[in-house]
Protein backbone atom coordinates (compact mmCIF):
# COMPACT_ATOMS: atom_id res chain seq x y z
CA UNK A 1 0.00 0.00 0.00
CA UNK A 2 1.50 3.25 -0.85
CA UNK A 3 0.04 7.25 -1.58
CA UNK A 4 -1.68 5.87 -4.74
CA UNK A 5 -3.51 3.54 -2.40
CA UNK A 6 -7.55 4.72 -3.09
CA UNK A 7 -9.37 3.94 0.08
CA UNK A 8 -12.93 5.07 -1.50
CA UNK A 9 -14.40 1.68 -1.65
CA UNK A 10 -13.48 0.73 1.96
CA UNK A 11 -15.32 3.68 3.13
CA UNK A 12 -18.76 3.29 4.48
CA UNK A 13 -19.78 6.47 7.09
CA UNK A 14 -23.65 8.30 5.44
CA UNK A 15 -23.51 11.56 5.86
CA UNK A 16 -27.02 11.27 6.64
CA UNK A 17 -29.26 14.36 7.96
CA UNK A 18 -30.75 11.88 10.05
CA UNK A 19 -27.79 11.09 12.48
CA UNK A 20 -28.25 14.41 14.14
CA UNK A 21 -31.84 13.70 15.18
CA UNK A 22 -30.43 10.53 16.94
CA UNK A 23 -26.92 12.70 18.30
CA UNK A 24 -29.60 14.18 20.02
CA UNK A 25 -30.64 11.69 22.15
CA UNK A 26 -27.32 11.22 23.25
CA UNK A 27 -25.14 13.08 25.92
CA UNK A 28 -22.00 15.46 25.32
CA UNK A 29 -19.18 14.92 26.59
CA UNK A 30 -19.91 17.86 29.20
CA UNK A 31 -22.92 16.71 29.99
CA UNK A 32 -21.77 12.66 30.45
CA UNK A 33 -18.53 13.71 31.64
CA UNK A 34 -18.58 17.35 34.05
CA UNK A 35 -16.21 16.71 36.21
CA UNK A 36 -13.25 15.91 33.72
CA UNK A 37 -13.13 19.31 32.94
CA UNK A 38 -10.36 21.96 34.52
CA UNK A 39 -7.13 19.71 34.71
CA UNK A 40 -4.02 21.01 33.26
CA UNK A 41 -3.39 18.27 30.58
CA UNK A 42 -0.29 18.47 29.18
CA UNK A 43 2.18 16.03 27.16
CA UNK A 44 1.30 13.15 25.15
CA UNK A 45 -1.53 10.55 26.05
CA UNK A 46 -0.32 7.45 24.46
CA UNK A 47 -3.62 5.37 25.05
CA UNK A 48 -2.79 2.79 22.29
CA UNK A 49 -0.44 1.70 24.67
CA UNK A 50 -3.03 -0.01 27.18
CA UNK A 51 -3.09 -2.76 23.99
CA UNK A 52 0.43 -3.53 24.59
CA UNK A 53 0.04 -3.36 28.56
CA UNK A 54 -3.18 -5.47 28.75
CA UNK A 55 -1.82 -8.37 25.67
CA UNK A 56 1.76 -7.94 25.18
CA UNK A 57 1.53 -6.49 21.42
CA UNK A 58 -0.76 -4.04 19.47
CA UNK A 59 -2.99 -6.45 17.39
CA UNK A 60 -2.79 -7.35 13.95
CA UNK A 61 -6.82 -6.32 12.29
CA UNK A 62 -7.72 -7.76 9.41
CA UNK A 63 -8.85 -5.43 6.79
CA UNK A 64 -12.16 -4.18 6.10
CA UNK A 65 -13.59 -5.95 2.71
CA UNK A 66 -16.98 -3.76 2.63
CA UNK A 67 -18.08 -0.20 3.32
CA UNK A 68 -18.38 -1.45 7.19
CA UNK A 69 -15.73 0.85 8.27
CA UNK A 70 -18.15 2.57 11.53
CA UNK A 71 -18.50 -1.01 12.98
CA UNK A 72 -14.87 -1.39 12.90
CA UNK A 73 -14.40 2.29 14.32
CA UNK A 74 -16.36 1.30 17.33
CA UNK A 75 -15.29 -2.27 17.51
CA UNK A 76 -11.70 -0.87 17.54
CA UNK A 77 -12.83 1.58 20.10
CA UNK A 78 -14.35 -0.76 22.82
CA UNK A 79 -11.74 -3.22 22.31
CA UNK A 80 -9.21 -0.35 23.60
CA UNK A 81 -11.22 0.17 25.92
CA UNK A 82 -11.48 -3.21 27.75
CA UNK A 83 -7.71 -2.89 27.30
CA UNK A 84 -7.77 0.03 29.50
CA UNK A 85 -10.64 -1.04 31.66
CA UNK A 86 -8.52 -3.91 32.36
CA UNK A 87 -5.43 -2.44 33.37
CA UNK A 88 -6.58 -0.15 35.29
CA UNK A 89 -8.32 -2.67 37.13
CA UNK A 90 -4.96 -4.32 38.11
CA UNK A 91 -4.84 -7.24 35.42
CA UNK A 92 -1.54 -8.73 35.39
CA UNK A 93 0.37 -7.00 31.90
CA UNK A 94 0.23 -8.74 28.91
CA UNK A 95 -2.57 -11.66 29.90
CA UNK A 96 -5.31 -10.18 28.93
CA UNK A 97 -6.60 -13.05 26.07
CA UNK A 98 -7.64 -11.13 22.31
CA UNK A 99 -10.16 -13.58 22.12
CA UNK A 100 -11.92 -12.98 24.99
CA UNK A 101 -11.75 -9.33 23.98
CA UNK A 102 -12.24 -8.52 20.47
CA UNK A 103 -15.20 -7.10 19.37
CA UNK A 104 -17.60 -8.85 16.64
CA UNK A 105 -17.99 -5.86 13.86
CA UNK A 106 -20.66 -7.63 11.79
CA UNK A 107 -22.67 -7.84 14.92
CA UNK A 108 -22.02 -3.77 15.47
CA UNK A 109 -22.69 -3.11 11.73
CA UNK A 110 -26.42 -4.81 11.34
CA UNK A 111 -27.56 -3.58 15.20
CA UNK A 112 -26.21 -0.17 13.85
CA UNK A 113 -27.81 -0.12 10.49
CA UNK A 114 -31.32 -1.42 12.21
CA UNK A 115 -30.60 1.49 15.04
CA UNK A 116 -29.93 4.14 11.64
CA UNK A 117 -33.32 3.06 9.66
CA UNK A 118 -31.10 1.06 7.33
CA UNK A 119 -32.10 -2.58 6.78
CA UNK A 120 -33.39 -3.93 3.42
CA UNK A 121 -30.68 -1.67 1.51
CA UNK A 122 -27.63 -3.60 0.12
CA UNK A 123 -26.28 -0.54 -0.09
CA UNK A 124 -22.76 -0.09 2.60
CA UNK A 125 -23.00 2.20 5.43
CA UNK A 126 -23.71 3.29 8.57
CA UNK A 127 -23.08 6.32 10.92
CA UNK A 128 -21.72 6.92 13.77
CA UNK A 129 -24.65 7.84 16.05
CA UNK A 130 -26.62 4.99 15.60
CA UNK A 131 -24.03 3.00 15.87
CA UNK A 132 -23.39 3.98 19.80
CA UNK A 133 -27.30 3.78 19.82
CA UNK A 134 -26.88 0.19 19.58
CA UNK A 135 -23.77 -0.70 21.55
CA UNK A 136 -25.03 1.22 24.56
CA UNK A 137 -29.52 -0.29 24.00
CA UNK A 138 -28.39 -3.20 22.58
CA UNK A 139 -24.63 -4.46 23.31
CA UNK A 140 -21.77 -5.65 21.54
CA UNK A 141 -20.82 -9.39 20.70
CA UNK A 142 -17.42 -10.96 21.09
CA UNK A 143 -15.25 -11.98 18.18
CA UNK A 144 -15.00 -15.47 19.59
CA UNK A 145 -18.61 -16.28 19.65
CA UNK A 146 -19.21 -15.60 15.91
CA UNK A 147 -16.17 -16.45 13.93
CA UNK A 148 -13.04 -14.29 11.98
CA UNK A 149 -14.42 -11.33 9.87
CA UNK A 150 -16.78 -12.02 7.29
CA UNK A 151 -17.17 -9.02 4.73
CA UNK A 152 -20.29 -11.13 3.38
CA UNK A 153 -21.30 -11.86 6.60
CA UNK A 154 -21.64 -7.82 7.23
CA UNK A 155 -23.55 -7.21 4.15
CA UNK A 156 -26.27 -9.93 4.81
CA UNK A 157 -26.75 -8.37 8.60
CA UNK A 158 -26.33 -4.89 7.56
CA UNK A 159 -29.58 -5.76 4.94
CA UNK A 160 -31.53 -8.43 7.41
CA UNK A 161 -29.90 -7.22 10.72
CA UNK A 162 -28.22 -9.22 13.45
CA UNK A 163 -29.40 -12.82 14.20
CA UNK A 164 -32.27 -12.45 16.73
CA UNK A 165 -30.29 -15.59 19.19
CA UNK A 166 -26.86 -13.11 19.14
CA UNK A 167 -29.63 -9.73 19.98
CA UNK A 168 -30.08 -11.99 23.23
CA UNK A 169 -26.69 -12.34 24.35
CA UNK A 170 -25.20 -8.97 23.64
CA UNK A 171 -27.01 -7.19 26.29
CA UNK A 172 -24.50 -8.56 28.85
CA UNK A 173 -21.94 -6.93 26.84
CA UNK A 174 -23.51 -3.62 26.56
CA UNK A 175 -21.38 -0.16 25.89
CA UNK A 176 -22.10 1.74 29.31
CA UNK A 177 -22.12 5.37 27.57
CA UNK A 178 -21.15 7.57 24.47
CA UNK A 179 -20.90 10.90 24.71
CA UNK A 180 -20.22 13.81 21.50
CA UNK A 181 -16.86 14.91 21.56
CA UNK A 182 -17.07 18.61 20.39
CA UNK A 183 -13.67 19.94 20.31
CA UNK A 184 -10.01 19.68 21.45
CA UNK A 185 -10.21 20.29 24.65
CA UNK A 186 -13.02 17.78 25.14
CA UNK A 187 -11.03 15.09 23.17
CA UNK A 188 -7.97 15.65 25.33
CA UNK A 189 -10.15 15.32 28.32
CA UNK A 190 -11.82 11.61 27.21
CA UNK A 191 -8.03 10.57 26.26
CA UNK A 192 -6.36 11.69 29.70
CA UNK A 193 -8.91 10.32 31.46
CA UNK A 194 -9.09 6.75 29.23
CA UNK A 195 -11.62 6.74 27.28
CA UNK A 196 -11.09 6.09 23.70
CA UNK A 197 -12.86 8.60 20.97
CA UNK A 198 -14.20 7.66 17.44
CA UNK A 199 -14.40 9.77 14.76
CA UNK A 200 -16.84 10.40 11.49
CA UNK A 201 -15.65 12.10 8.94
CA UNK A 202 -15.48 13.47 5.24
CA UNK A 203 -11.66 14.62 5.63
CA UNK A 204 -9.58 12.21 3.63
CA UNK A 205 -6.11 12.06 3.71
CA UNK A 206 -2.33 11.14 1.98
CA UNK A 207 -1.57 7.34 2.30
CA UNK A 208 1.92 7.57 2.96
CA UNK A 209 3.04 9.23 6.68
CA UNK A 210 5.49 12.03 6.56
CA UNK A 211 9.28 11.53 8.76
CA UNK A 212 7.19 12.34 11.97
CA UNK A 213 4.50 9.64 11.08
CA UNK A 214 1.72 12.64 9.77
CA UNK A 215 -0.76 12.18 6.81
CA UNK A 216 -1.92 15.25 5.54
CA UNK A 217 -4.83 16.62 4.38
CA UNK A 218 -6.23 15.40 0.60
CA UNK A 219 -9.58 15.29 -0.90
CA UNK A 220 -12.75 13.74 0.81
CA UNK A 221 -13.76 10.08 1.67
CA UNK A 222 -16.70 9.05 4.44
CA UNK A 223 -14.81 7.23 6.77
CA UNK A 224 -15.04 6.24 11.06
CA UNK A 225 -12.00 5.27 12.29
CA UNK A 226 -10.69 5.70 16.07
CA UNK A 227 -8.36 8.18 18.04
CA UNK A 228 -6.11 6.58 20.26
CA UNK A 229 -3.73 9.10 20.97
CA UNK A 230 -2.77 12.63 21.19
CA UNK A 231 0.53 14.44 20.89
CA UNK A 232 1.13 18.09 22.70
CA UNK A 233 4.57 18.92 21.15
CA UNK A 234 5.62 21.73 18.48
CA UNK A 235 3.70 19.49 16.15
CA UNK A 236 0.19 18.57 17.96
CA UNK A 237 -2.24 16.69 17.02
CA UNK A 238 -4.03 12.77 17.27
CA UNK A 239 -3.56 9.16 16.16
CA UNK A 240 -5.64 7.75 14.24
CA UNK A 241 -5.91 3.96 14.01
CA UNK A 242 -7.71 2.78 10.81
CA UNK A 243 -9.21 -0.24 8.96
CA UNK A 244 -7.41 -1.41 6.13
CA UNK A 245 -5.28 -3.50 7.86
CA UNK A 246 -1.34 -3.78 8.69
CA UNK A 247 0.90 -1.83 7.58
CA UNK A 248 -1.59 0.75 6.26
CA UNK A 249 -0.54 3.76 5.48
CA UNK A 250 2.81 3.39 4.44
CA UNK A 251 5.76 5.23 5.42
CA UNK A 252 7.63 6.09 8.92
CA UNK A 253 6.17 5.48 12.08
CA UNK A 254 6.57 7.91 15.03
CA UNK A 255 6.26 7.57 19.05
CA UNK A 256 5.56 3.69 18.95
CA UNK A 257 1.97 3.74 17.23
CA UNK A 258 0.50 1.23 15.43
CA UNK A 259 1.52 0.31 11.87
CA UNK A 260 -2.18 0.97 10.53
CA UNK A 261 -2.48 4.23 12.41
CA UNK A 262 -1.62 7.94 10.85
CA UNK A 263 -0.78 11.44 12.98
CA UNK A 264 -3.10 14.24 12.00
CA UNK A 265 -2.73 17.91 12.58
CA UNK A 266 -5.06 19.03 15.19
CA UNK A 267 -6.78 21.90 13.01
CA UNK A 268 -7.81 18.33 11.08
CA UNK A 269 -8.86 16.72 14.02
CA UNK A 270 -11.27 20.12 15.00
CA UNK A 271 -12.42 20.03 11.58
CA UNK A 272 -13.32 16.63 12.18
CA UNK A 273 -14.61 16.85 15.48
CA UNK A 274 -16.88 19.49 14.40
CA UNK A 275 -18.21 17.28 12.06
CA UNK A 276 -20.46 15.93 14.98
CA UNK A 277 -20.32 12.39 14.64
CA UNK A 278 -17.21 11.93 17.21
CA UNK A 279 -17.61 9.78 20.33
CA UNK A 280 -16.03 8.97 23.84
CA UNK A 281 -16.76 5.25 25.13
CA UNK A 282 -17.05 4.54 28.68
CA UNK A 283 -17.68 1.17 30.19
CA UNK A 284 -20.12 2.37 32.61
CA UNK A 285 -23.03 5.11 32.36
CA UNK A 286 -20.44 8.28 33.60
CA UNK A 287 -17.18 9.71 32.27
CA UNK A 288 -15.62 9.90 35.73
CA UNK A 289 -12.25 10.99 36.14
CA UNK A 290 -9.81 8.64 36.47
CA UNK A 291 -6.28 8.65 36.17
CA UNK A 292 -4.54 6.82 33.15
CA UNK A 293 -0.87 5.37 33.91
CA UNK A 294 1.83 7.97 33.41
CA UNK A 295 3.71 5.12 31.40
CA UNK A 296 1.25 5.86 28.82
CA UNK A 297 2.92 8.98 27.97
CA UNK A 298 6.07 7.50 27.41
CA UNK A 299 6.53 6.52 23.08
CA UNK A 300 9.74 4.05 24.63
CA UNK A 301 7.28 2.00 27.29
CA UNK A 302 6.88 -1.07 25.98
Amino acid sequence: MNDIFDPSGLCGWVDDPARHAVAATLPTLAQAGPDLYGADISGDILLYKAWKDATGAYWPYVAQTIGDCVSHGHGHGYDLLQCVEYVLEGGSRGELKRDDTETDTEFLYGAGREAAGMLGSWGDGCYGSAMVKAMTQLGVMPRSAVGPYDGQRAKRWGHDGAPAELKTKAAQWKLGNAALVRNWDELLSALANGYPVTICTALGFTMRRDEAGFCQRRGRWGHCMLVCGVRQDTRPGACIFQSWGPGVPSGPTALDQPDNSFWVERGDVEAILGEGDSWALSKGPLFTPRPIPARWSYADYI
